[in-house]
Order: structure tokens, then C-alpha cells, then sequence
């Protein structure tokens, strides 16, 4: 066995490029010896060095941190480095089981909206959602996934734009008796501290397939609908784009669902 091993060597047995090595030495991870004619030279004892830096990058330790490391090395600050290492990747775990969660979600509510009934009123119990809420002019439907981004930074939680069926915009009747996006909403259900509350209660609600264009349309008849059953329309529309540009290009595939909530204008006897 020789006593000593050229880089490219090294990098060979390590399957890492040179690169890589003079960076190590360049940090003041290892420091191999010259030759004569000036090319790094590593020794046996440089290996386990390497062994060590390696298993450590593994782990997803800092250059800096290995080095702190090989200087300080011994039964406590190994355990120590582990256990650290050890909440992060439980944290990770965390993360990615969230992740996963929501995943799993947004594949559900897809299914859930194909499933629909479209194209007609229905009246349907909604529980209390809490969300949050910015208010600001919106010119053009378009402008709804910028304010929901916006919404969303100010709250230090990035939405998923991948179609999320928890967020909506609320559409109002203007003085010019015009109806108007007015704002946009994040559903939160579990955070009580949300500036905004959907309640509790019975809503009336249409689902329609095809271009998000027809709302105006279909809020007349919505509102005709809740006139002839005996209900009075309670606060403004609120528009769910359950699947539109983010999930299909397609826009036959497109979902949408608004919602009002009303009440029973029956007397209970």
C-alpha cells in the first residue's frame, strides 16, 4: 500500500471532483503535503480526514462547522453535533410531512370538485372559516394571484398557487350598481387570530365549468334563486376558483364555485 496518493487519485476514490479537494484545502479542512515538483501529495492520515468530511457533508454539516469539528473532536461534541443534526432532520421530516399533507389535500379537492354538481343553485352548510383578508381595487381577474401572493408574504406563508380552493376573492355591487372584485381572501381554519370570518351558516351557492367570465350572469340568477325559495341574501359574493390556469390550460376544465350566505325567510311555527 502507498503512503501516499496524488489528487486525482483521491478524487477517484472519493467520486468527487478536484475542484472539491482545493476547496477542502483552501477552507482548512485538510492539508496535504507537496512534492518536489509541487503536486499535492495526501496521506493515510489525510483519508480519514476525508472520511470524516464526507460522512459530515452527509449529515449537511457547514464547512465551517466541520472544521470547528476535526479541531475539537471528541465523545461529547460528536454527540452533541448529532443530536443537532437530529432536530434538523426531524424538522425536515416535519416540513415534508406538510408538504405532503397538503399535497395529498389539493389531490382530494380536484377529485372533490369534478365531482360537483354543475351549473345549478344548491343551498349548503358551510362550518366558520377563518381567514385572511386584503382589501384592494382589482381592475382584472388577473390581478387576483398578484394580491394573493401579496397576501400571503404579508402573512409570511406562501400559498400554493397549484390551485388552492382555500383562497377567494369577494365580488360587491358598486353605486353604478355594477358588480366588482373589491378583495381577496386566504382561508386559515386553524388560526383563530385571522382578521376575517366567513360564519358559520347556510350559503347558496353555483358551480359552473368553462371561462371564469359568466359570475355576473349567474349572480342574477342566484339572486333570483334566492328570492323565489323564501332566503335573503346576507354581506357580498365570494368567488372559489376550485381549478382554473394553475392545475389545466384547458379552460372546458376550469371549476368555479360562488358562494353567498343567506337565510330563511320561512316562519317556524
Amino acid at each position: 500500500m502507498k503512503s501516499y496518493y496524488k489528487i486525482n487519485e483521491i478524487a477517484k476514490l472519493y467520486n468527487i471532483g478536484i475542484d472539491s479537494l482545493r476547496y477542502y484545502e483552501k477552507v482548512g479542512l485538510i492539508s496535504p503535503t507537496r512534492s518536489e515538483n509541487g503536486y499535492r501529495l495526501y496521506s493515510l492520515s489525510d483519508i480519514w480526514v476525508l472520511n470524516v468530511i464526507r460522512d459530515c457533508l452527509k449529515l449537511g454539516f457547514h464547512t465551517s462547522k466541520i472544521k470547528t469539528y476535526l479541531k475539537q473532536r471528541s465523545i461529547a461534541s460528536t454527540q452533541q453535533l448529532l443530536q443537532e443534526e437530529q432536530q434538523a432532520i426531524e424538522k425536515q421530516i416535519q416540513l415534508l410531512n406538510q408538504q405532503l399533507n397538503d399535497i395529498q389535500h389539493r389531490q382530494q379537492e380536484i377529485t372533490n370538485a369534478l365531482q360537483l354538481p354543475v351549473n345549478q343553485c344548491q343551498i349548503q352548510h358551510f362550518p366558520l372559516r377563518h381567514c385572511w383578508y386584503l382589501k384592494e381595487t382589482i381592475h382584472q381577474e388577473e390581478e387576483i394571484d398578484y394580491l394573493l401572493t401579496k397576501l400571503s408574504k404579508k402573512l409570511e406563508n406562501n400559498i400554493s398557487i397549484i390551485g388552492n380552493s382555500d383562497t377567494g376573492s369577494i365580488i360587491e355591487l358598486t353605486p353604478q350598481q355594477k358588480w366588482k372584485y373589491t378583495s381577496v381572501f386566504i382561508v386559515d381554519p386553524q388560526n383563530q387570530d385571522a382578521d376575517f370570518i366567513l360564519p358559520e351558516g347556510t350559503y347558496c351557492t353555483y358551480t359552473y365549468r368553462g371561462e371564469y367570465d359568466r359570475s355576473n350572469k349567474i349572480i342574477d340568477e342566484m339572486i333570483n334563486y334566492i328570492e323565489k325559495h323564501n332566503y335573503q341574501a346576507i354581506g357580498p359574493f365570494m368567488e372559489f376558483l376550485f381549478i382554473d390556469i394553475h392545475e389545466t390550460n384547458n379552460t372546458s376544465e376550469y371549476i368555479t364555485q360562488l358562494q353567498i350566505l343567506v337565510k330563511s325567510m320561512n316562519l317556524i311555527i
